[in-house]
């Protein structure tokens, strides 16, 4: 079993399910709980605490809650899938506005960010379901005649998805999908109260579409857009008018604050639990030899393997050199040498990689600043074309230009244009920004 392989069945899938059932009580429990308050406090005006408690505790047990949990769940798992997808360990850096745009377009970007939007407008409508009875269930049908019941749900579903774009956006074109191991890790109790604090949720609600600022302007789209659509139809505006009532706007603001809070923990726990360092087993004098099968659990395997295993092993790596007392056995481990022989197996099995990585990220460097001109052939002399050329008449054609170079040169010649400039003009720095994107591993292998 290759290192990788062995990294996802042992450690990362546990992580997952640690992660995720964090994520289940933060996401599907903690908003229920907030939303029947709501309901008990707001919609119905109790203030008894005992009456309070009981409505708290029977709402997560009562049989027609618990069925509506379905949805949810089923939220919450595409959720879970799109992120365990789409994380990686290297941010994603465009070198010019047209590969910008060519994966905002991409189908498996449009695809999951659908999967998103549509994930969140299930979630708003089933809070807002929760927290006021005048507000039906997305899956139970609307009286006939009850106009305002389709235009409630509607401007719930359309701030659902609206929250879902923002989360989606930020993930996929801004690397919201990054995971890299925190400088400073200190216990994951403390990264969660961290991510629980009012700073970050304040950040959660600006960076998702819940700020005052972009509710307002969703909630003025949505109606002209509304209005607009009427007026096509040969409707009346009027008719759109009435959504604008206090039930209705603080629902609306509630779903979207519960939505935008609880993607952010979502974001944020999965990366504290996904980049969690651990020790990887330095290898043994005798077990480290070079005819061993690279399907062992070891440190010198884990620096050679790619993704999240690659940069925990840097990782563990350097924390393997700082001064800390307890990582003295296993320093000695690195620097014992095999017996017979005298050969230092682990320190060599450390450093090649290491110094392996630290080589191509110059090679790459060197490549990109001062890249090497085509050598020139010189000619040959005249006393050996005079022996070889059986027809001194005959002029010798160029080679045919390939098809690929052909079409580099005329994209090339486009940037003359303004218009096909904005797109295919390289960003300011761009090689250099992508080349140190993945600039991590190699700056810990340096530490």
């Amino acid at each position: 079993m290759k290192p990788e392989e062995l990294f996802t069945s042992e450690v990362l899938l546990w992580r997952y399910v640690r992660a995720l059932a964090c994520l289940l009580l933060l996401q599907v429990i903690a908003p229920m709980a907030v939303c029947n308050l709501y309901h008990t406090i707001v919609a119905q005006g109790i203030l008894n605490p005992v009456i309070i408690i009981s409505n708290l505790v029977t709402s997560c047990i009562y049989p027609t809650k618990l069925l509506r949990l379905v949805v949810p769940a089923a939220c919450f798992i595409m959720l879970a899938r799109i992120h365990i997808k789409s994380y990686t360990v290297s941010a994603w850096v465009p070198l010019n506005r047209l590969e910008k745009w060519r994966r905002m377009l991409s189908p498996v970007v449009i695809f999951r960010s659908g999967l998103v939007m549509t994930s969140c407008a299930l979630l708003a409508n089933f809070y807002t379901s929760l927290a006021h009875p005048d507000f039906p269930f997305l899956l139970m049908p609307c009286m006939s005649g009850d106009i305002m019941c389709y235009k409630r749900k509607s401007v719930i579903i359309f701030m659902g998805a609206y929250v879902g774009y923002h989360y989606a956006y930020k993930y996929f074109m801004a690397n919201g999908n990054l995971v890299t191991p925190l400088p400073a890790h200190p216990r994951k109790l403390q990264l969660i109260k961290a991510s629980l604090s009012l700073r970050s949720m304040r950040e959660a609600c600006n960076s998702y579409g819940a700020s005052k600022l972009s509710f307002l302007f969703a909630i003025g789209f949505y109606m002209a857009l509304s209005i607009l659509i009427s007026l096509v139809n040969n409707g009346k505006w009027q008719d759109w008018v009435v959504i604008f009532d206090l039930p209705l706007m603080m629902m609306t603001l509630l779903a979207t604050v519960l939505l935008a809070i609880s993607l952010s923990l979502f974001s944020q726990l999965f990366h504290i639990f996904i980049t969690e360092p651990f020790e990887i087993p330095v290898a043994s004098a005798e077990d480290n030899n070079p005819d061993a099968d690279g399907d062992s659990w070891r440190l010198c395997n884990a620096l050679s393997s790619s993704g999240i295993l690659q940069v925990l092993a840097f990782w563990d790596l350097k924390s393997l050199a700082s001064s800390d007392p307890r990582n003295l056995s296993r320093r000695s481990q690195v620097f014992a040498i095999s017996q017979p022989g005298g050969h230092p197996r682990n320190w060599l099995g450390i450093v090649n990689p290491s110094l392996n990585l630290i080589r191509k990220f110059c090679e790459r460097l060197r490549r990109q600043n001062c890249p090497e001109s085509l050598p020139s052939v010189p000619p040959l002399p005249v006393e050996t074309t005079a022996l070889t050329d059986v027809n001194k008449n005959e002029v010798e054609k160029p080679p045919p230009v390939p098809l690929k170079e052909r079409v580099i040169s005329f994209v090339m010649s486009l940037k003359r244009y303004p218009i096909f400039g904005y797109f295919l003009s390289d960003l300011p720095d761009a090689p250099n920004r992508s080349i140190f994107a993945e600039a991590l591993p190699v700056i810990w292998a340096v530490q």
